[in-house]
């Protein structure tokens, strides 16, 4: 029988993701999914979809989910079509906020102690993190100047005891914590929060441990060594989380580590480059082939860029007389083609469909398209992106603090290419804001990457549709943790419970 998962603070589903596709050696599922929480009302659609989409995949019987995330009927028809597995997908499935009243905490409570009742267990394995920005690194620059006294009381700080309360009564045999490394140096009210965590789950009874190997020499508390890297681990990004593994006491369960990934990193060209072409389009303004083309291409024709190296300004030129518009705005099939390791591209299902989901190019200014499609080429050419001191002024961003040779700016990347032979930099959920900072590595696109791209490179399978407005699809993405991590993590607490 499966070991029951309650997932909490769930996002979009990225850890339960990993999770439900970690099999023993029969190939049966070792864990099931039996209630995911989550407060956004959008992220919790994706998230029953995918519920929904977990128990028709077992019967075998995908064919109305196509034809809805196609565009060919409606949710209300699918959730129709699909009876008894839609009510145990909206059961699993539950839209509700930890920490608001008292009632809502209960009415949770009740809901996670039915699920498992319903399972036919009471161990579970519990996983997810309270929500991180609060803990965020940039987001603490960005706070300092607020109120000292508001900052500490915001609910974000003390969301984690949530999560405490609810290890508290269930006794999970293991939990899987999930946060960012601004954890490890936040403090509330002079004292560090990573500490008081560790003391409050040390006092009802659990042993935390990090999942990476310790270094030799190295304590095995100390802060640091629960940051995991998940470009270390088959990841296409620069991604670090804490993630604190949680065994209790009196199981005496011995602890596991994760595997580091023994082959090279996987690039952002691994992970996406299979996707079809789409070119951006002009926001504010009506776009058409012609008017994207000549936006790009016109005002750099009237340029000298005299300051700029030869080579580097010959093949800018050189470019520039290659455009063209032929690409389509977004795809929504491709045909499979392996590109980059096999287990990622097997990960990502290359022999289950043709479809492309969430693949369409949003609008940008057309002063934006002329950087983005500076900033590719720069890249192309130097092997980096370029900072603000290294565009020519017309580039540059209108705002107060650009001025002179922008070499002293405390965001002088705040545009950025993603460098095609690396690991991404982090998907953060700021991606939905604009694309500055997720520039597509081809010129020619001119473009900020897409959902879809987004979801590549935080693991999602290709099959995973996101649901709402884009900007909130983005968001989704940047907010979720890698499912091919996740599934990762999951091997190893399947290892610690069968004690290998």
């Amino acid at each position: 029988m499966p070991i029951p998962i309650i997932d909490l603070f769930a996002g979009p589903g990225g850890l339960n993701e990993g999770f439900s596709r970690v099999e023993d050696a029969r190939g049966d599922a070792v864990f099931e999914t039996v209630l995911s929480v989550e407060k956004d009302e959008v992220a919790h659609q994706t998230l029953e979809l995918r519920a929904l989409y977990r128990r028709l995949r077992q019967r075998s019987d995908l064919k109305k989910y196509w034809e809805y995330v196609q565009g060919g009927i409606t949710r209300e028809e699918l959730f129709t079509s699909a009876g008894d597995l839609a009510d145990a997908a909206r059961a699993e499935a539950l839209n509700a906020t930890l920490g608001v009243s008292d009632a809502a905490n209960l009415e949770i409570e009740a809901k996670i102690a039915r699920q498992l009742q319903n399972a036919g267990s009471a161990d579970c394995i519990l996983i997810g993190g309270p929500p991180c920005q609060a803990y965020s690194l940039v987001g603490r620059a960005r706070r300092r100047h607020e109120d000292k006294e508001e900052f500490e009381s915001d609910q974000l700080h003390v969301l984690y005891r949530e999560y405490l309360r609810i290890v508290a009564r269930f006794r999970p045999m293991v939990f899987v914590m999930e946060n960012v490394p601004g954890l490890l140096s936040a403090k509330l009210k002079g004292t560090r929060v990573f500490q008081m965590i560790c003391d409050d789950l040390h006092a009802v009874g659990y042993d935390l441990y990090p999942l990476n190997e310790a270094k030799p020499g190295a304590a095995t508390d100390d802060p640091k060594n629960f940051v995991v890297e998940a470009e270390r681990h088959g990841v296409p990004q620069a991604r670090s989380r804490v993630f604190i593994l949680g065994l209790r006491s009196d199981l005496h369960l011995k602890r596991r580590a994760i595997a580091k990934s023994s082959s090279e990193q996987v690039t952002i060209a691994d992970a996406i480059a299979d996707l079809p072409r789409i070119r951006s389009r002009l926001s504010k303004e009506p776009d058409s082939a012609d008017r994207w083309l000549s936006a790009i291409t016109e005002p750099f024709l009237g340029y000298s860029f005299a300051g700029l190296e030869p080579a580097f300004r010959s093949a800018l030129y050189n470019r520039i007389g290659t455009m063209h518009a032929n690409y389509p705005l977004g795809a929504r099939s491709m045909e499979r083609v392996k590109s980059g390791p096999d287990r990622l591209s097997d990960w990502f299902g290359a022999a289950t469909c043709d479809l492309v989901l969430n693949h369409n190019s949003r609008g940008h200014m057309r002063r934006d398209l002329l950087r983005y499609f500076f900033w590719a080429e720069y890249a192309s050419h130097f092997g980096r992106s370029p900072t603000l001191a290294d565009v020519p002024h017309f580039l540059r961003p209108n705002h107060l603090n650009v001025t002179g040779d922008a070499t002293d700016l405390p965001f002088a990347d705040r545009f950025r290419v993603q460098i095609r032979s690396r690991p991404s930099t982090t998907v953060v959920s700021h991606i939905a804001k604009d694309g500055h900072y997720y520039i597509h590595y081809e010129p020619k696109q001119c473009r900020s990457l897409s959902v879809r791209e987004a979801a590549r490179l935080q693991t999602f399978p290709d099959d995973y549709f996101f649901e709402g407005p884009v900007t909130e699809q983005y968001f989704q993405v940047g907010n979720a943790v890698p499912p091919y991590l996740a599934k990762q993590i999951g091997t190893v607490v399947h290892a610690i419970l069968r004690g290998q």
